[in-house]
This record gives C-alpha cells, structure tokens and sequence, in this order.
C-alpha cells in the first residue's frame, strides 16, 4: 500500500483532529489530508471539500489511486459544501486567515460548541486570532509548526458564545505561550524581531500611541517568557 507523506503543517493539523471525527477538509485540493485520516483510523468518515473543479479532479484521481474508503468529494463554496449534522470537525488550512475568517463569517451554523475547527492560515494570523474571540470561539489549542523552511501556526478552536477583545499578547501570538517547545520558539522570536521593527516605526506617531504601547508590552512579554 502506498505511504502517504503530509507535510509539517497538514501533520500538525491531522494531530489536532480526535479520534473517530466526520471531517470536512475543506479546500482539500489533493485530498492527501483527508487520505491520511481515513487510513490512520483517526477520522471515520472525510468529506473532501473545494470550490473548484480542478482540485477535486485531482482528489478524485488521488482517492481512486490510493483506493481510499468513506471519503466523499463535495463541491461548494466554503462550508456551503456540507450540511450542518454531516460533520463534527472541520479543517480549514493552507490559505490566507482573511479568507478563513470570510468563510467562518459565511456561515451561522458553525457557531455551535459541537463542531471543532482546525485552522491554519498562511497569512493574516493576528486578524484571524481577533475575529475568533470577538465572536465568541475559543482558542482551545495553539501550535507552531516549521514546514519547508518556514513557520506557520495551527490553531483548534471550538465556539463557547463568550465574546471579547483580545488581548495585544493573545492577537500576535494567540495561544503559542501556554506549551513553548522548539517550534514555538522560533515562531516567538521572529514575531518579537517584527514587532520591534513595527513599534521603531511608529513610535513617534501620536495616533499610533496604544497600538505602541500594546506592542511594547507584548515585547515585555515575550522576553520574560524565553528569557531575552
């Protein structure tokens, strides 16, 4: 039977996923997520969810390749390709927080404590950490993952209906702080040098004053935490 190898960042989002799950991977492209959970006994059943007709043809392919069992292609627009008791857990990842956030916002039914998303954007981190606690979802777990040189995060998060502001910690860095291991690490330290850089540039601008001192606090944060 051919191996199916995940990247860092698919690996890191099928270890969120619990055991005996209906997933929906949506924006699923090469279905190999959804393969991997089926085959591992982890999910019991996947639908492989894209927009496009491109993307499910190569899912299709893949599937039929692998002769992979209880996944089911869907085609439709973000969670508009399922129904709302088809799944209990839904895996958004490989796209920019911005489109993430635009098709959680897309759907009413997904504010409900049954249903876990696994989410990880490439881009627009910090606004996507802002819009799940200003909409009453909870950041139940957070990690880093380094894949292909770069660092991303992966975050599981369930809705409670407790809306708040998020702190300016919890905005750049969501729940990364509660388990530092050596990936979160680096993922710290990068965003502590970019947020220097920022609060340099804006530190003389009186309209900026919270978002600096925000910033600063942050950095305070962050050095007492990894010790720099």
């Amino acid at each position: 039977m051919e191996k199916i190898k995940l990247d860092q960042r698919l690996l890191a989002c099928a270890e969120f996923v619990r055991k005996g799950s209906r997933l929906a991977d949506i924006g699923t492209d090469h279905a190999y997520l959804p393969v991997f959970l089926i085959r591992e006994k982890i999910a019991s059943y996947a639908y492989a969810c894209d927009v496009a007709d491109g993307p499910l043809l190569n899912a299709k392919a893949n599937i039929e390749r692998l002769n992979a069992k209880n996944i089911e292609l869907r085609k439709g627009d973000g969670l508009n390709a399922v129904e709302p008791n088809e799944a209990d857990t839904f895996i958004i990842a490989g796209m920019g927080g911005d489109l993430i956030i635009k098709i959680l916002s897309d759907c009413d039914w997904i504010k409900n404590n049954k249903y876990e998303l696994i989410l990880q954007p490439m881009t627009s981190v910090e606004d996507l950490h802002a819009f799940l606690f200003n909409n009453g979802f909870e950041i139940i777990n957070e990690q880093a993952v380094i894949s292909a040189g770069r660092v991303y995060s992966v975050i599981k998060a369930s809705f409670c209906g407790v809306k708040r502001k998020c702190s300016a910690k919890e905005y750049y860095l969501g729940r990364l702080t509660d388990n530092i291991g050596p990936a979160e690490l680096v993922y710290i330290k990068r965003k502590r040098r970019i947020l220097a850089k920022l609060a340099e540039d804006i530190k003389n601008i009186e309209s900026k004053v919270d978002r600096y001192n925000g910033i600063i606090e942050v950095i305070r944060e962050i050095d007492e935490l990894v010790g720099l």
